[in-house]
């Protein structure tokens, strides 16, 4: 796995709820040149891992518990920080058929990604969103 100069100094929140696939996409985005990837297990943990890092990008589970993703972005989209509500939030799903596309894009996402993530969807889904933002 190449590491991808876009991707350098660049910080990407990951929220998973399953420790092996949060790994998983820790070493990912570690090999594309990702310079920090904190890790959160749930909504809730994701909104506190905001009060002590400031990601360019947050990846985000969908079908988590206590607080889903929709819950988080819910949240982050009504924060009072300017900065958490324009993150771009990418969410990650087993589920990416029509019906949950659309709900995603209602609900805020910047994009969604089938799971399982691959090197090259990451590259891709990142590339567009950081590029998106400036």
């Amino acid at each position: 796995m190449a590491a991808d100069d876009a991707l350098n100094g660049v910080s990407v929140l990951v929220i998973e709820d399953e420790s092996f696939t949060r790994m998983v996409l820790v070493r990912m985005l570690t090999g594309l040149g990702v310079a920090a990837v904190h890790q959160a297990a749930d909504g809730e943990s994701g909104l506190a891992a905001l009060d002590a890092h400031t990601p360019d990008l947050i990846l985000c589970d969908v079908e988590m518990q206590p607080m889903d993703g929709f819950g988080f972005l819910r949240s982050l989209r009504g924060s009072p920080d300017s900065r958490r509500r324009a993150l771009p939030v990418v969410f990650m799903t087993n589920r990416a058929d029509q019906d949950r596309l659309a709900e995603a894009q209602a609900s805020g996402a910047d994009a969604i990604l089938a799971k399982p993530a691959t090197p090259d969807t990451l590259r891709r889904v990142l590339g567009e969103r950081l590029s998106a933002i400036g």
